[in-house]
């Protein structure tokens, strides 16, 4: 039998073990003669994102010990268990020094995932093969007999009796104001750089001195800023006994000219040297509430009207729990009662306003989430020193609580919003969210990593110095992107600042395109759905229901859904082609946490091996749709970017992604 594994990063990787644990002696499949195709154009294991090769300089947004590409004695699986080094373990004879609560490089944390892959395929039983194909995957279609067929962009043809697709972050097609901007830039003589991987992307086109607009203040911002200023020759060093950093410029760098949607950048990570970052205890959004919410009927659960304020109010109880543990005289009740009374009222009552407000000395102690999400909505400066000021004010109170994050409400609320993102991914797997959800989900998963995912605190003390050094100036809110025509010159206007509009030859979107299926450049993910074989998952019914920008896929075991809503039973997805269905698929593994990326690799393995043994000794399935022959007259791959989408932003004014 044979099973190809389309993407060979960390989870077509976990997909990969998990077969041959499976085939392996304690396995169910033992002695099975097998076949494992690996399809990966980038260093298997770690794929595009984890390049060994990327400068030393980029760094992992999680801390090295909760970092594994192994499952461990706490993963709850079918499948034998087995276990293998953590990042931790890996680096005592490959990266010695590396303590637990650091941010390692992201080409240290490749190099592990390649060793480990390596590591994966050393210890298959003898019976099984791998095959690998350094190339893309370019089409999917079926044969008779029930087996795929796979075609490789080298002209390579492979027929399996199983297909696991792993893809992760495919290149989606531009925009219509991304290609008028690349079309204009053509024009007068520009240079547009378009969202992508730092490592990717033609940095070494922007010239040293000269102005640049960016847009994007996430984590991809941090990275691209990184390569053009300590990745050009300057340096960092401690400015005075406070630990400040200053920067000595090497002349190499542009000046950046930055701005998003929000105006600021993601909140900084906490880093406490010596100690593990702490997590958070739920107590509203708890088991309970997600049963209560899981057994509800398909479609019927609103977002913003029954989750977030779930998730609200378990952010607000660590904000307020904070902050009277470090200053219980802040309420003019005692800590006890008034916790006691937050946890009665509803989120957003007015049983919960008048506790705050009459409860609480100082307004600026009052604490509402969605405050986070607009911190400029109201804010306007007269020019871009005046905001950059205020910024630098923001970002050094944010360093200081991410260094002191037992006595920050801001930090233990951050926590708590990381805690329920795991309970609103399985609200989410359940399918019980109505259309209209999906726009508000979306904008959940960028307020959630812009208040819980964001760069490691050295970053922001970084950029902090960047800014007094003058390379850095932020030009605010939402920013409008033009052409001067008569000057040739990019033009940014923000309704954050007043005075004269930033101007750049050189523009940089530095920001990762979300997974949209509907925009997908990847022409396996585009010919599945034109010739049957998949279909978009759509969220609600009717006039409500909305394309989520995911493959739909069906059970524990993920099989891609064909065009009929039959589950396939030799195709399955997995991680970011599955993001509308598997909420937060971009999250990975953490080690002694049941991770669940193991859970679900194992139970697409098993199916997978399943489906090609019974291939194989002739025993039917009930599969009746996705055929080639079935589909045809379906709409062609243009067909696909017509699909209605209605994948709307945020409550609030959209703008340029954050």
């Amino acid at each position: 039998m044979s099973v190809a594994v389309v993407g060979a990063g960390p989870r077509g990787t976990a997909v990969l073990e998990r077969l041959t644990a499976n085939l392996g002696p304690t396995g169910p499949w033992a002695g099975t003669p097998a076949e494992l195709h690996v399809v990966e154009p980038f260093t298997p294991g770690a794929g595009r994102v984890w390049d060994p090769g990327q400068p030393e300089q980029l760094l992992m947004n999680t801390v090295a010990g909760h970092a594994t590409a192994f499952p461990d004695d706490t993963v709850r699986m079918e499948g034998p268990a087995t276990t293998g080094p953590t990042l931790m373990e890996w680096a005592r004879d490959h990266a010695r020094g590396l303590a637990e609560w650091e941010h390692p490089s992201r080409a240290l944390m490749g190099r592990y995932l390649a060793w480990s892959h390596e590591r994966i395929t050393r210890a298959a039983a003898p019976a099984v093969r791998f095959v690998p194909h350094a190339t893309r995957a370019v089409g999917l279609d079926e044969v008779s007999g029930g087996r795929l067929r796979l075609r490789l962009d080298d002209g390579t043809v492979l027929l399996v009796d199983a297909v696991v697709l792993a893809t992760g972050h495919t290149d989606q097609r531009p925009s219509p104001e991304g290609r008028e901007l690349t079309t204009a830039a053509r024009r007068f003589g520009l240079l547009h750089l378009t969202p992508g991987h730092p490592h990717e992307t033609r940095l070494d086109l922007l010239a040293p001195k000269e102005p640049v607009l960016v847009r994007g203040l996430a984590l991809n911002f941090f990275d691209q800023l990184t390569v053009l200023t300590s990745g050009r020759g300057g340096s960092f060093e401690q400015n005075g006994p406070d630990g400040r950093l200053r920067y000595r410029p090497s002349g190499r760098e542009p000046l950046f000219l930055a701005g998003s949607g929000r105006g600021v950048p993601y909140l900084a990570r906490n880093h406490v040297p010596g100690r593990m970052p702490t997590g958070h205890s739920l107590r509203f959004f708890d088991n309970t509430a997600v049963q209560r919410l899981t057994a509800r009927e398909p479609g019927t659960v609103g977002f913003m009207a029954e989750v977030w304020p779930l998730i609200a109010k378990e952010a607000g109880a660590a904000w307020y729990g904070t902050l009277l543990e470090s200053r219980p005289d802040a309420t003019r009740l005692t800590a006890e009662v008034f916790l006691e009374r937050y946890a009665a009222v509803g989120h957003g009552s007015d049983a919960w306003a008048e506790l705050l407000s009459e409860s609480l000395y100082d307004p600026a102690d009052r604490f509402d989430l969605l405050d986070l999400d607009r911190p400029l909505a109201d804010l306007r400066f007269t020019d871009r020193t005046a905001f950059g000021a205020w910024l630098a004010e923001r970002l050094r109170e944010d360093l200081a609580a991410a260094r002191d994050p037992r006595h920050s409400p801001l930090k233990a609320a951050a926590a708590a919003v990381a805690a329920v993102k795991g309970q609103v991914r399985r609200v989410v797997a359940a399918g019980v969210l109505t259309g209209p959800s999906y726009r508000e989900l979306s904008w959940f998963r960028s307020f959630g990593a812009h208040v819980s995912s964001g760069p490691p605190a050295g970053r922001i003390a970084e950029l902090i110095a960047l800014h007094e050094a003058g390379v850095v100036e932020f030009v605010g809110a939402r920013p409008t992107v033009t052409v001067d025509t008569a000057a040739g010159l990019f033009v940014a206007t923000s309704p954050t600042t007043d005075g004269p509009p930033a101007r750049a030859r050189a523009l940089l979107d530095a920001w990762l395109p979300g997974s949209d299926l509907a925009l997908t450049a990847d022409p396996l993910l585009r010919g599945l759905v034109a010739s049957g074989l998949a279909r978009p998952h759509m969220a609600g019914s009717g006039d409500s229901s909305t394309a989520t920008g995911s493959l739909d896929v069906a059970g524990s075991d993920l099989r891609v859904r064909s065009a009929t809503g039959q589950p396939h039973p030799h195709l399955f997805a997995f991680g970011i082609p599955v993001e509308g269905v598997q909420w937060n698929t971009a999250i990975g593994a953490r080690a002694r946490a049941n991770a669940e990326m193991f859970r679900q690799a194992d139970s697409i393995a098993r199916s997978a091996l399943k489906a090609a043994v019974d291939r194989a000794v002739g025993v039917p399935d009930t599969h009746r749709g996705g055929t080639s022959r079935e589909c045809a007259g379906r709409p062609g791959a243009d067909a696909l970017s017509a699909a209605p989408t209605r994948r709307a932003g945020p409550p609030g004014p959209r703008g340029t992604p954050a």
